[in-house]
């Protein structure tokens, strides 16, 4: 029986509104949803904070983290590096503000998102936000995909390229060497000037609050890490003449980054019948050509 050019096109018509309903089918089940407790965090305080890097000490003495240099203008070695690597998870560096010209010192280290973009790209499932607030790695299941570098908008986690069998690295919060032992990180723990607080993020918010309230002149009203990109596990003060941007903290949104990547993929993938529809529509469209040529070729002949 021949297909008709208007039944072929009705068809392939109530295939693609069902490839669209199943694309725009909620994906609220799949997607992961922040946690009813945030865990434990820091607050980074750059007004405080006078550059003495103890924190970089104390953060590859409690991770066992050989030293690593940069070389830098004119030949000349420095000891501290410039951006964080396989072997330094937390890094010092001085910011000036483009506007302001005021200098600041700021941490860098991973920010321990209540909604990791890095989680919600490993394929494998190797990276875990554990129930203390930590965001940590699983080396056994990692296959070196490299997803989480471009998915993370800090850009943190680091890659061994000098190994064969490399891993990922970067700050865990001290999870397994001190955090569940009770005890608060290396770098809080040892800076002199108390601009590393350590605590749960519920307390490090009413803290951050209560240092802007008390000394508005001191301080930016905003407290980075609140609401960008869902929430941070690290929380930002800074200067009212410094940006958070000029500090090397964009201004994301609101919403975690996994909310648009997972709402799409879900949606594309979910229950497999986007593609199917797909390869149905493709199915289709090579019946009606196959029976047209068929058809063509006895006119031909006649």
């Amino acid at each position: 029986m021949p297909i008709s050019r208007r039944k072929f096109f009705k068809v392939a018509a109530a295939t693609g509104a069902g490839a669209c309903a199943a694309l725009t089918a909620p994906a609220q089940a799949s997607a992961a949803k922040l946690p009813d407790d945030p865990g434990y965090g820091m607050l980074n305080d750059s007004t405080r904070c006078i550059g003495c890097k103890a924190c970089q000490a104390a953060c590859k003495r409690v991770n066992e983290l050989p030293p690593d240099s940069t070389l830098g203008d004119g030949g000349r070695l420095f000891d501290s590096p410039r951006t964080l690597s396989d072997s330094t998870y937390t890094l010092v560096k001085m910011q000036r503000d483009e506007e302001s010209g005021e200098a600041t010192f700021v941490k860098e280290q991973c920010m321990h998102c209540l909604d990791p973009a890095c989680k919600s790209a490993c394929l494998v499932l190797a990276f875990v936000r554990e129930e203390t607030g930590a965001v940590t790695w699983n080396s056994r299941k990692c296959m070196g995909c490299r997803y989480c570098m471009i998915a993370c908008p800090y850009n943190v986690p680091q890659f061994e390229w000098h190994r064969a069998i490399p891993d990922i690295s970067k700050c865990t919060l001290c999870h397994d060497t001190r955090l569940v032992h009770g005890r608060p990180t290396a770098c809080a723990e040892v800076c002199p000037v108390d601009a590393i607080t350590f605590g749960h993020r519920d307390e490090l918010l009413r803290i951050a609050r209560n240092r802007i309230a008390a000394n508005p002149d001191r301080y930016d009203p905003h407290v980075y890490g609140e609401h960008e990109v869902g929430g941070t596990g690290v929380l930002y003060l800074t200067k009212p003449k410094v940006s958070f941007a000029s500090l090397g903290l964009p201004p994301f949104g609101y919403k975690g980054v996994p909310r648009l990547t997972e709402s799409i993929q879900h949606g594309i993938f979910k229950y497999f019948i986007p593609p199917v529809a797909i390869y149905a529509a493709l199915g289709g469209i090579m019946a009606f050509n196959q029976r047209r040529n068929k058809l063509k070729g006895e006119t031909d002949h006649e």
